[in-house]
């Protein structure tokens, strides 16, 4: 009776937690951002655009999918403004995804097992942070916290078995695997690429044929389904193209340490080692089937944690859970007469301690939203749908840094050359939106660049927001390397200070190796040199 009685209130627990944290992603009417101000540009460059009509890997190159971008596209075309539609698409995700999440808590966890399971899943899909440890607000790689939170619901879904299993669970199981790894492919593709053996491996483990059958048929509906709007087979073309094209990048190819640094990076290793020792405490437990699943879990979360900047491992709480059931009915002691079920909970609370500062800064990060006050934010796109993103850095002071510039590595301040001559040594440290706008403002003053498209030779090629100019065609919002979209640009614009010296110098070094592209200077001031393509 009192556990029926629970799963009422687990109900409303979820119901309450999501609201609760969907009224703190707003502030006044408003999204304020503390930091990573490039990544928001970004993420406006590609809303706007999909909004306009452009299409993601054909009208600019994206290594993420569709998904990722489209939930703030279908609020913004209900009459949200940017801000707004960011703020509440993954509350409207977490709606879809919460008879999802209820389902799998009540079966397969106890009460307290499903509070926290329910929990990480909703804190983690709407964190206003990526992850680290450092208190801030940012737009900043939100799509990973998305896939983090559906990987989780999928990945407990599929390796733990439920208390009762009958044919309607079945098909239940098979819909929300197929569209949980249809929204993974869609959203960012490498982490149903490195989860997906995991599931698969899983399921035969637990004979789940049937479920793992039908969630193929599922999850191949929902691909076509979503894409054909977008052109089906030449939407999968431009995909994979893009995906191939900034895995071979020399700007972002990798974006953290090469995998064994990451591996055995002070923040890593204590995870990493802690869930080798509890697969070795399962095969001692005569567990070896679940030794096995969780083995290929492992393998693939650190995959996906190494496909993410910073490298954080999201998923240790998930696997400090995972942990905890399967100790469930161990009564066996391994050879040095350690009880086996009870060194399974003592590791499953150390993966809980490990994992326990990302969620806290996560959940932190919404409670610092909402606290903020927004009088000390400014909005830097003045359009009525766009200004509700609001940038604290655009009532301070930029920051720039002057060679020698400690911190940085020797590829970030080696010098650039543009047409022979050598560009000074400066990175700015803040000051990207200040600097976006008054480069648009100065570019208005030459008429000729009025609709025109334009090359910025910086991270975030988003001028067309701040001017008259145009989007780049086929270009990058964010630079990947390489040349993509630049033999549409009509004029280039360098920056004397950019945000990344070295992707300054990477493009010019494009540039000039490219026998195509040629450009003339037409003017310059203290803030950038205007090139006009010959």
């Amino acid at each position: 009776m009192v556990r029926n009685l629970f799963w009422v209130w687990y109900a409303l627990f979820l119901i309450g937690l999501l609201a609760w944290l969907a009224l703190m992603r707003v502030n006044d009417g408003a999204v304020l951002i503390l930091s990573f101000d490039g990544d928001a540009i970004h993420m406006a460059q590609i809303v706007l655009r999909m909004q306009a009509g452009d299409l993601p890997h054909h009208d600019f190159l994206t290594p993420l999918g569709v998904l990722a971008f489209q939930p703030i596209v279908w609020l913004m075309n209900a009459g949200f403004g940017l801000g707004a539609a960011f703020a509440y698409a993954p509350v409207f995700i977490g709606l879809i995804c919460l008879p999802a999440v209820y389902f799998v808590g009540i079966t397969r966890f106890s009460p307290a097992g499903a509070l926290a399971f329910g929990g990480v899943f909703l804190v983690q899909l709407l964190a206003l942070v990526h992850g680290g440890v450092e208190p801030t607000v940012t737009v900043s790689m939100y799509y990973n916290n998305w896939c983090w939170a559906v990987t989780g619901l999928l990945v407990v879904m599929a390796v733990l078995p439920p208390h009762h299993f009958g044919l309607k669970a079945v098909w239940a199981e098979s819909l929300i695997l197929g569209i949980g790894v249809a929204f993974l492919t869609l959203t960012k593709a490498p982490f149903a690429v490195f989860i997906l053996p995991a599931l698969i491996v899983a399921l035969l483990v637990r004979g789940q044929l049937r479920m793992l059958g039908f969630g193929v048929m599922w999850a191949l509906v929902v691909l076509v389904a979503v894409t054909f709007p977008f052109g089906a087979v030449a939407y999968w073309q431009g995909y994979v193209a893009d995906l191939l094209y900034v895995a071979q990048s020399g700007a972002r190819g990798q974006p953290g340490a090469p995998l064994p640094l990451m591996l055995l990076a002070p923040s890593q290793i204590v995870g990493n080692l802690a869930v080798l020792v509890a697969i070795l405490f399962l095969r001692q437990a005569r567990k070896s089937p679940e030794a096995l699943v969780l083995l290929v879990l492992a393998v693939g979360w650190m995959l996906i944690a190494h496909q993410n900047w910073q490298n954080d491992p999201h998923w240790l709480v998930i696997a400090g859970l995972i942990v905890m059931v399967y100790a469930r009915n161990v009564t066996l002691y391994n050879r040095f007469g350690w009880p086996l079920q009870k060194a399974l909970h003592s590791v499953s609370v150390l993966l809980f301690a490990l994992g326990a500062p990302l969620l806290i800064t996560q959940f932190q990060s919404l409670l610092i939203h909402n606290s903020l006050k927004p009088d000390r934010f400014a909005a830097v796109l003045h359009d009525a749908d766009t200004s509700d993103l609001r940038f604290r850095s655009a009532v301070t002071q930029d920051v720039r840094g002057e060679r020698p510039l400690s911190g940085f590595s020797k590829s970030e301040t080696a010098s650039a050359t543009l047409n022979g001559e050598t560009l000074p040594a400066c990175q700015k440290i803040t000051g990207l939106l200040n600097d976006l706008a008054e480069t648009g403002a100065r570019l208005d003053r030459f008429p000729q660049t009025n609709g025109a498209e334009v090359l910025y030779a910086d991270w975030v090629n988003g001028l067309w927001l701040f001017s008259g100019t145009a989007p780049l065609q086929g270009g990058a919002p964010w630079y990947y390397g390489g040349t993509a979209g630049f033999d549409a640009a009509d004029f280039l614009v360098v920056p004397l200070c950019p945000m990344g010296q070295g992707v300054r110098r990477m493009i010019l070094n494009a540039i000039e190796q490219s026998p195509d592209l040629s450009f003339r200077e037409i003017a310059r001031n203290d803030l950038f040199i205007l090139l006009q393509k010959q």
